[in-house]
């Protein structure tokens, strides 16, 4: 019985032994099983973190990116956004040190330049190490085997893990030791170089210094995205500079424009006044231009304008401005310049026009005047008379030559204005001229009054030609121009050259084509263009040569400008237009308006005063219409009985 008793024993032991077993056996599989669901946790929490980073990096890069496409649509300079670029990359994004570098053309070869680099303390070690503002250097395109070299020539992104190497060849050299503490603090990080073109052509690269030891796909991906911001901004950067200099500069010699010079001169002669310093003006006329055209062909004349604009910009230091106006007509504006300083500016530029060479013309030279502001004058105005007149003085006496500013006797412009006069009524056929001209020459030998001449003259055409002009406007032209004057407290002899401003203007009417003034509408930008080349309208071959006539040559010609500068032929504002052509153009305008035109009857009195006051402030200077409108209102019935 007690055998039996063990075996029972031993058996139960054993089926427990084997159920012990199992139950180890499922438990290692559970653990097993634990073990590897908690690795795979693991790995998921990693991948999860991984993505999470990349998705908060991602959202990093574009809010950059954005801030980089504002900064971009706001016209800011290209610097500006470059400087947005590396700061974004490096606030935002973490890199250490981001840079980007230029290309720029030197006579010794092209170079790569710094144009843009972030601030952090990073950098700011990497500048003491190097003793240097990491401006200050640059690498010549010749250094083939400088890594941005390489990456900017082939268009490829190369990986490096020196900083030093950037500064392989680069200008100052770099000490090895300096190199050596560089790349001590850089670490094994990794530097991405990334090529920026424009157009098809290397403008230079992006440059990154990473937190991390390598750079990933994404975020090489992403990194080629600001390149891209880059190349973008720097193609709307160039669109604006282009746009830009359109506006400011002569389309054919790339000298300033009138526009631009007249605002650079108001500029100077503020900052002169109040520094108490002079500055010189140099007014400069192309020899003989006529007969280039004549012999060789508008083209040629083309060339000899440009090389005259070639000959400015040579010898023009970074401050001085020099500018077209039109035509032949050049002027620079020297400043700091005192007179004897304005002359030797004027021969060098003399010699350099004489020495310049053009095809199939044996020589070009030019006319040269200089008129120093503080010293012959101080009144804008009569700066650009005393240039103009020095400049016609210089061709008077022979051509190619400098001559300086002077003051000449009333009594001399009058008698070269009544010989021009003659001079161009030779070239008219009709009665009317024929008889002016036959006046003139009497006139010429006696001493008159200039006004007297020029009225007598338009009283002459308006007769032969009542049917296109008033005869009665004329004497309540001048009377409302000389009671403004007087209102204006506008000097007695400024006044007189008012009304010879008008005269002449008028004049001008009679001799412009019967079809363009009796045309049923609006004049075109061709025929307002052949109304202000009109000889007289113009003033060209009248007044020019002479000094003292500066002043009426501006006001005929800018009679037309708006206040708000949207007139012709300046597009002039404000207080940029001369005094008499405002006040000119007030009259005119109010005269024209109260006349019957082949395309409308005459307005009423009350509806020209109307739009008068309405257009004060934008069409005409709102202060002056004012006065127009009292001295008109006492007026009213003398002016509501011309015929």
């Amino acid at each position: 019985m007690s055998s039996k008793w063990y075996k029972n024993l031993v058996s139960k032991v054993k089926l427990f032994g084997n159920k012990v077993h199992i139950l180890e056996n499922n438990v290692l599989d559970e653990r097993k099983k634990f073990r590897e669901i908690f690795e795979q946790n693991i790995k998921l929490e990693k991948e999860i973190a991984d993505r999470t980073d990349e998705l908060n990096q991602a959202n990093k890069s574009l809010l950059t990116l954005k801030h980089i496409w504002s900064t971009m649509n706001s016209s800011e300079p290209l610097s500006e956004v470059l400087s947005t670029v590396v700061n974004g990359l490096s606030d935002e994004l973490g890199y250490l040190q981001c840079l980007v570098f230029q290309i720029f053309e030197f006579e010794s070869g092209n170079r790569l330049k710094v144009r843009a680099a972030n601030k952090n303390s990073f950098s700011d070690r990497v500048n003491e190490i190097l003793y240097n503002s990491i401006f200050s250097y640059d690498i010549p395109m010749s250094a083939k085997k400088n890594p941005i070299v390489q990456a900017v020539e082939k268009n490829e992104i190369k990986n490096i893990k020196k900083f030093s190497q950037l500064f392989q060849d680069s200008s100052p050299g770099v000490e090895p030791e300096k190199l050596a503490e560089i790349d001590d603090i850089t670490g094994n990080r990794a530097i991405c170089i990334l090529p920026i073109i424009v157009q098809d052509k290397p403008f230079g690269c992006l440059i990154t210094i990473s937190i991390r030891n390598e750079i990933v796909h994404t975020e090489k991906n992403f990194l080629s995205l600001f390149a891209g911001q880059i190349e973008l901004a720097v193609t709307i950067a160039n669109l604006f500079e282009q746009i830009k200099k359109q506006a400011l500069t002569d389309s054919l010699t790339g000298l300033y424009n009138r526009r631009h010079f007249d605002q650079c001169l108001t500029t100077e002669i503020e900052r002169s006044l109040r520094l108490k310093q002079p500055f010189t003006l140099i007014a400069l006329d192309l020899d003989h231009l006529k007969k280039i055209n004549d012999n060789y062909g508008h083209s040629t004349g083309d060339e000899a304008i440009k090389k005259i604009g070639e000959v400015l910009k040579k010898n023009a230091r970074s401050v001085d401005i020099p500018a077209r106006f039109g035509g032949e007509e050049f002027a620079v504006i020297l400043p700091g310049i005192d007179v004897e300083g304005g002359i030797t500016a004027a021969e060098r530029l003399k010699s350099s026009i004489e020495e310049s060479s053009l095809k199939d013309v044996e020589k070009i030279t030019a006319s040269i005047g200089v008129a120093t502001f503080l010293r012959h004058t101080e009144m804008l105005g009569e700066l650009l008379e005393l240039a103009d007149q020095a400049m016609y003085r210089a061709k008077k006496n022979g051509r190619n030559r400098v001559e300086v500013a002077t003051r000449e006797k009333e009594h001399d412009w009058k008698k070269v204005i009544i010989e021009t006069f003659i001079a161009m009524f030779n070239e008219y056929k009709t009665p009317a001229a024929h008889k002016v001209l036959e006046e003139l020459k009497i006139t010429e030998k006696k001493d008159v009054n200039l006004l007297e001449v020029m009225y007598q003259v338009l009283k002459t055409f308006s007769e032969a030609y009542n049917d296109l002009y008033k005869v009665d406007y004329i004497d309540e032209k001048l009377d409302l121009l000389e009671q403004m004057g007087k209102k204006l407290d506008i000097p007695d002899d400024e006044i007189n050259k008012l009304k010879i401003a008008s005269l002449l203007y008028d004049i001008g009417n009679m001799l412009t084509s019967e079809e363009i003034i009796l045309k049923p509408g609006p004049l075109t930008k061709e025929e307002k263009t052949k109304v202000l080349e009109n000889p007289i309208l113009a003033a060209k071959e009248i007044l020019k040569p002479v000094k003292a006539t500066g002043y009426i040559i501006s006001i005929i010609e800018h009679h037309h400008e708006h206040w708000d500068g949207t007139g012709y032929p300046g597009e002039l504002s404000g207080a940029l237009i001369p005094k008499g052509a405002r006040i000119l153009f007030i009259v005119n305008s109010f005269f024209a308006m109260i006349s019957d035109r082949p395309y409308r009857k005459a307005l009423a009195f009350d509806k020209a005063i109307e739009i008068l006051k309405n257009g004060g402030g934008t069409v005409w200077d709102a202060k002056f219409t004012d006065i127009f409108i009292d001295i008109a209102g006492s007026k009213k019935e003398a002016l509501l009985s011309l015929k």
